[in-house]
């Protein structure tokens, strides 16, 4: 039975790139939990990732809706009038998301629109893009749009990035494929912070898939792994014993209540069943860890250190990659336990 439900989700995520996705490997790695759990999990998995793991076909389709509404949204008569004012950044590390997404952009470029990456932004400089997949605590994105922003313009040296924006009253766009609403309302307090305005008069955001996290949002989705206020003590213990969380102990948990519709699991009781087993598992793998040296990773997925939360619990997966926001019982791979995805560049 196992193999059957293990063959539905590989037709699903069969395409993840930095492991071989088969029925075995499926099954050994569900059979790590309770025996009583094992089709529980799948099943619910199955479901699942049919609405957030993102094949390659899916996320190249997602890029090239992206020009297309970008064109359209700034009025032009093509896409490849649109690229001719607009400056996509390279801004990551090699390892990084943006450079494989540059990379399909340049193919997307090649195969529908006919120029290149290498063409772009030849005319007037109008549209400067940030591409990347996911904004999940936003630290990453504020980072380097920070730097990007500090940095001397490519166009007049004379002036900043950010100050050749406003001179020129231009917007940076950020594209990304999911984004966390919690994340995102701290990328956009921090940006206005540093940029001594509202961020959204010198950057616009836009997003395919949203994951709702903000507890304090109203009617929020919370489509992501997020346990509820009844656990046991032991989860209550490791919570108080995080050394340096001290902030949004209010968040660590959501009320049965809420969500106020189901829109992710199964149904709300089997949203609670596998989020504690998910959630049990992690604490049990953690702690056979001697020294973590990172100290926002969490059971649910890491998080900022500060948080006192269980971890993000992201549930967004790529044929890439996966963050290290998702629970961890997806990609930990020392301390005997073995992953479902494997992980690039990260551990």
């Amino acid at each position: 039975m196992l193999e059957e439900k293990a063959k539905d989700i590989v037709d699903i995520i069969g395409d993840y790139e930095n492991n071989e996705m088969t029925v075995a490997h499926i099954v050994e790695w569900v059979s790590q939990f309770d025996e009583p759990d094992r089709e529980f999990i799948l099943n619910e998995l199955t479901g699942i990732f049919g609405k957030t793991y993102f094949s390659k076909a899916k996320c190249y389709k997602i890029l090239k809706e992206y020009l297309e509404y970008l064109a359209g949204r700034f009025k032009y008569q093509s896409v490849k009038d649109f690229l001719g004012n607009a400056i996509f950044l390279d801004v990551q590390a090699e390892h990084k998301s943006q450079k494989d997404l540059l990379s399909m952009l340049d193919e997307i470029l090649q195969k529908e629109f006919k120029t290149q990456l290498a063409l772009c932004g030849k005319n007037e400089p109008k549209h400067f893009i940030y591409l990347d997949d996911v904004l999940a605590t936003g630290n990453k994105i504020f980072f380097d749009l920070e730097e990007w922003f500090k940095g001397t313009s490519n166009f007049d040296g004379s002036k900043t990035n950010y100050e050749f924006l406003k001179a020129n009253k231009l917007r940076l766009n950020v594209c990304v494929i999911c984004c966390h609403t919690w994340g995102y309302s701290n990328v956009d307090f921090r940006l206005s912070k540093l940029l001594n305005e509202k961020a959204e008069k010198v950057v616009e955001f836009f997003r395919y898939y949203e994951i709702e996290n903000n507890l304090k949002e109203h009617d929020a989705k919370l489509n992501l792994v997020y346990p509820c206020d009844e656990q046991p003590n032991e989860v209550k213990l490791y919570l108080n014993s995080l050394e340096y969380a001290i902030y949004y102990e209010d968040r660590a948990f959501r009320k049965k209540t809420f969500p106020k519709q189901e829109t992710l699991f199964s149904s709300p009781e089997n949203r609670i069943r596998l989020e504690n087993i998910f959630l049990m598992k992690g604490l049990e793998i953690l702690k056979h860890v001697e020294n973590l040296k990172a100290k926002g990773m969490r059971p649910l997925g890491f998080t900022m250190p500060k948080n006192k939360t269980l971890g993000l619990g992201t549930l967004f997966f790529t044929y890439r990659n996966i963050p290290n926001n998702c629970p961890i019982i997806f990609w930990w791979s020392s301390n005997y336990w073995k992953p479902l995805f494997v992980l690039k560049n990260r551990g």
